[in-house]
C-alpha cells in the first residue's frame, strides 16, 4: 500500500469517524441510564474509547465531508462503486465493513459499540445504528444487508462464519471480501484463489496473431468487438439486459483466440476461465462469484472456455448452471462462453441480449497464417506451410509447440530447435484423446520400406499429395467452394491377409507426421441398440479434437452391406450403417478402412470413399524384394541362402514372408549358427502348416532333404 493509497483511504474514512463519534455518544447515554456492570464491555473503558477518538479526524473536519461524494478522495473506491453500480447506502455499508481492514483501531471501537470486544467486525445491527437516523431508515439499512442483498450477491461483502449461531439476524457480522480489500488498497493482481482456473488477458494493441486471425475470421472478430466494446452504464437492473455471447465452433476453430482478439480490438481486458479446471475444484460453486467479482474489478469481459462441460447433464454441471444463472443478472459486464456443442443462450437467460455465434473450423490457409504469426521467427516458410496445412491445431497450442520443440532439441543436445523438433512437438500435441477406444500403433515404416505394385505405390503417393496440398487446391484454387466435403479423406485398403494393408496405413501416418490409432472394435461395438453409434461418436469427436489417422481394421464388422429389413435387428443394423455413412462423410481427418474382401463393404460406402487400393498377393519380383527386406542388415547369413528360389517357389504374402524370416532367425539362434537355407525352409514348412498346406518334395526341390534333418 503506497503513500497515495493511504492518503486516499484516510480521506474516505473521515465521514465514518464522525458517525462513530455520534454513535459512541448515544451508546454512553444508554449505558449511563442503567446500572452498569463493571465488567460490561470487558476491558475497553470509556477512557480507552476517548483516547481512540482523539487520534482520529476532528469532528469539525469530518462534518464537512458529508457534503462530498463518498469516493471523492478515493479514486479506487469511486471506480469500484461505478463498476458495480453501487448506490450511496451500499457505498456507506462497504466503507464501514472495510474500516477494520485498514486501521485496527476500528476493531476496538466496533467491539465497544457491540458491548463485547470479541466482536470486532460490524454486525447488521451496528451498521444500522451507524447509518440510520430513524426507524424507517433502519429498515432500509437492514434490507441492504439482508438475505439476497446485492452487496452479498455480488460478493463484495461476505458473512463471517462464527462458532456459535448468532441469536438473531441482526447479530450476524459481515466483512469485505479479501480481493475487494486488496483492490481498494491498490493491488491489480488476480485473486490467488483463482490460480490455475482463470487468467487475465490485458487490453492493448492488436498482436501479430490477431492480424493472422483476421485473414479468415475478420468479420467474427469485428462483430464480437462491437458487442463487448461499450458495456451498459449503471446498475444492471437499469439496462435492457445482459450481453451473453456463446461462440460455438468445431475442433480446431480458434474460439478463444477470437475472443481475445475481439477484446483487444475493443480495448477491454478479458478474464478467461477454464471451465474444466473450475469444475475439477471441490469449491467450484464458491469460486464462481469470485470470477464475476474479479472481472468487474478489472473492468474485464468474463470469458468461459469449454462450455460443453458446463452444459453437461450431471449433478455438478446442473448446480453450477443454476448458480451462474442466479448471479449473472447482477453482473454488469459482457460474458463470452466458448464450446463445441449447439446451445442457444437466449433460451437460458431470459430478458437478456444473448446470442450464439458459429465459428467455422480454419482451412489450411488460415492455419498457415496462424503458424506464420506465432512461429514464423523460428521456421522457414516451407516448414510453416507444411505444418500449418497438416495440423488442425488451436492457436493457443502453438506456443506449447514452440516450448515442447525446444525441450526436445535440448534433450537431443541441440539448441535452437529445428524443423524436426517442431514436427515432433506438433505430432505429440495434436494427438487426440482416444484412450480406451483405440490403440496407438507405432509408425515404423516409410515409403522406402513397403513393396507394392507400381500402381499401388503411385496411389499411396496420391493420398499423401491430397492431404499435403489441400491449401492450394481447396482454398487458393477455389475447389473448397464447389465441394461440400473438403478436408476429410477416406481410404479403403482391400486384399488378402498379410498383403501390407496395415503397413501401408503406418507408412501414410509416418510420412504425414501423424499418430495412427487402430479402432478397438471390442470397445466400440455393442449388442445394445444405439450404443455402437454412441461409442463411435465418442471416437470421432475425440479424433476431431486433434490430428491423427484412424484405422478401422477388419472394417466389414462396421461397414458391411445393408440387408432387407425383416425384423427389428435388421432395422437397427441398417440405421447403424446409415449413421456411419453420414459420420464418415463429415469427419475432417483421414480415415483408413481395411478389409479382406472388397465385396463385403456396402456400396454406399464405396461411393463416398476418396481412394480404394487393392492389395493383391505379390508377384515373384515383389516377393524377392520382400524377402530381401525381411532379413535385417545385421543378421548373419549363411553362404547357401537362395532368396530367388524362395520367391519363385512359394506364393506367399508379405506378412507370411516376414513370419518365416523371424522364425528362421530363432531356429538359427537356437542352433548357435548364422541363418542358413535349412532354417528358412523349415520355417517355410511351419508357415505352410499354419495355412493347412502340406510340404512336398516338389515344392522344396533340392532343399527338401534339409527338412529330413529336423
Amino acid at each position: 500500500m503506497n503513500a497515495e493509497a493511504i492518503h486516499n483511504v484516510r480521506g474516505a474514512l473521515r465521514r465514518l469517524d464522525l458517525r462513530l463519534r455520534l454513535t459512541v455518544d448515544r451508546q454512553r447515554d444508554v449505558m449511563e441510564a442503567r446500572a452498569r456492570d463493571p465488567f460490561r464491555g470487558l476491558y475497553l473503558t470509556d477512557a480507552d474509547v476517548d483516547a481512540i477518538l482523539a487520534t482520529m479526524t476532528p469532528e469539525s473536519v469530518v462534518s464537512t465531508h458529508f457534503s462530498e461524494p463518498l469516493g471523492a478522495s478515493w479514486p479506487r473506491f469511486a471506480q469500484l462503486a461505478q463498476a458495480f453500480g453501487l448506490d450511496t447506502l451500499e457505498q456507506e455499508i462497504l466503507l464501514i465493513t472495510l474500516a477494520p481492514e485498514i486501521d485496527i483501531r476500528y476493531e476496538r471501537l466496533y467491539g465497544y459499540l457491540h458491548d463485547d470486544t470479541t466482536r470486532r467486525r460490524p454486525s447488521i445491527d451496528l451498521v444500522a445504528r451507524l447509518l440510520a437516523g430513524s426507524l424507517d431508515e433502519e429498515v432500509v439499512v437492514r434490507g441492504a444487508l439482508g438475505t439476497g442483498a446485492r452487496l452479498l450477491r455480488l460478493g463484495l461483502i461476505v458473512p463471517i462464519e462464527e462458532t456459535g449461531t448468532p441469536s438473531t439476524v441482526l447479530a450476524r457480522m459481515v466483512r469485505p471480501d479479501d480481493r475487494v480489500v486488496s483492490f481498494l488498497l491498490g493491488s491489480d493482481r488476480i485473486d490467488p484463489r483463482l490460480a490455475g482456473i482463470a487468467r487475465l488477458v490485458p487490453s492493448g494493441d492488436a498482436s501479430v496473431a490477431d492480424g493472422a486471425l483476421a485473414v479468415a475470421y475478420g468479420a467474427e472478430v469485428d462483430q464480437l468487438a462491437r458487442l463487448v466494446a461499450h458495456p451498459p452504464p449503471g446498475p444492471p437492473q437499469d439496462v435492457p439486459g445482459l450481453r451473453l455471447i456463446y461462440l460455438r465452433g468445431g475442433p480446431g476453430s480458434p474460439r478463444t483466440a477470437i475472443a481475445e482478439a475481439a477484446c483487444r480490438q475493443a480495448g477491454r481486458p478479458l478474464l478467461m476461465t477454464d471451465i474444466a479446471a473450475l469444475m475439477a475444484s471441490d469449491r467450484a460453486n464458491d469460486l464462481l462469484p469470485l470470477l464475476l467479482l474479479e472481472s468487474c474489478l478489472n473492468d474485464a469481459v468474463l470469458g468461459m472456455h469449454g462450455a460443453d462441460r458446463f452444459l453437461a447433464e450431471d449433478t455438478q454441471a446442473t448446480t453450477l448452471r443454476r448458480n451462474l444463472r442466479r448471479l449473472l443478472p447482477d453482473h454488469p459486464r459482457p460474458v463470452i462462453m466458448t464450446g463445441e456443442g449447439r446451445w442457444e443462450p437466449s433460451t437460458w437467460i431470459q430478458d437478456a441480449v444473448a446470442l450464439s455465434v458459429t465459428i467455422a473450423s480454419p482451412g489450411p490457409a488460415a492455419r498457415i497464417a496462424l503458424w506464420q504469426a506465432r512461429l514464423g521467427a523460428h521456421l522457414p516458410q516451407t516448414a510453416i506451410e507444411e505444418l500449418g496445412a497438416r495440423y488442425r491445431m488451436e492457436p493457443e497450442l502453438l506456443d506449447a509447440v514452440a516450448s515442447t520443440a525446444r525441450a526436445l532439441a535440448i534433450r537431443d543436445g541441440r539448441d535452437p530447435p529445428d524443423h524436426r523438433d517442431f514436427r515432433a512437438a506438433a505430432r505429440v500435441l495434436a494427438a487426440p484423446p482416444l484412450d480406451g477406444s483405440a490403440r496407438r500403433i507405432e509408425t515404423r515404416y516409410t515409403l522406402a520400406d513397403i513393396v507394392l505394385s507400381p500402381d499401388s505405390t503411385a496411389q499411396l503417393r496420391e493420398i499423401l499429395a491430397r492431404i499435403r496440398h489441400q491449401a492450394i487446391v481447396l482454398e487458393r484454387w477455389g475447389f473448397g467452394k464447389k465441394h461440400a466435403r473438403q478436408s476429410g479423406v477416406s481410404v479403403l485398403f482391400a486384399g488378402p491377409p498379410g498383403t501390407g494393408k496395415t503397413m501401408a496405413a503406418e507408412v501414410i501416418a509416418g510420412e504425414l507426421g501423424l499418430e495412427l490409432f487402430r479402432i478397438d472394435l471390442s470397445a466400440v461395438v455393442s449388442k445394445y441398440i444405439g450404443e455402437t453409434e454412441k461409442n463411435l461418436e465418442v471416437v470421432f469427436r475425440a479424433a476431431d479434437r486433434g490430428d491423427a489417422v484412424l484405422l478401422f481394421d477388419e472394417a466389414d464388422a462396421l461397414f458391411g452391406k445393408r440387408s432387407e429389413v425383416k425384423d427389428a435387428h435388421d432395422r437397427h443394423a441398417n440405421v447403424e450403417i446409415a449413421y456411419l455413412l453420414q459420420r464418415l462423410e463429415s469427419y475432417e481427418g483421414l480415415a483408413i478402412l481395411t478389409t479382406n474382401l472388397r465385396g463385403n463393404i456396402d456400396e454406399a460406402f464405396l461411393r463416398r470413399l476418396d481412394h480404394i487400393l487393392e492389395f493383391p498377393l505379390p508377384e515373384e519380383a515383389e516377393r524377392l524384394q520382400i524377402w530381401e527386406r525381411a532379413l535385417p542388415a545385421d543378421v548373419p547369413l549363411g553362404p547357401d541362402i537362395d532368396l530367388p528360389f524362395l520367391a519363385r517357389k512359394f506364393k506367399l504374402s508379405g506378412g507370411h514372408i516376414k513370419n518365416i524370416a523371424l522364425t528362421g532367425a530363432f531356429l538359427a539362434a537356437a542352433a548357435g549358427s548364422s541363418v542358413g537355407m535349412a532354417h528358412l525352409v523349415r520355417a517355410t514348412r511351419r508357415e505352410h502348416q499354419k495355412l493347412g498346406k502340406l510340404a512336398s518334395e516338389r515344392d522344396f526341390e533340392h532343399f527338401f532333404p534339409l527338412l529330413q534333418d529336423e
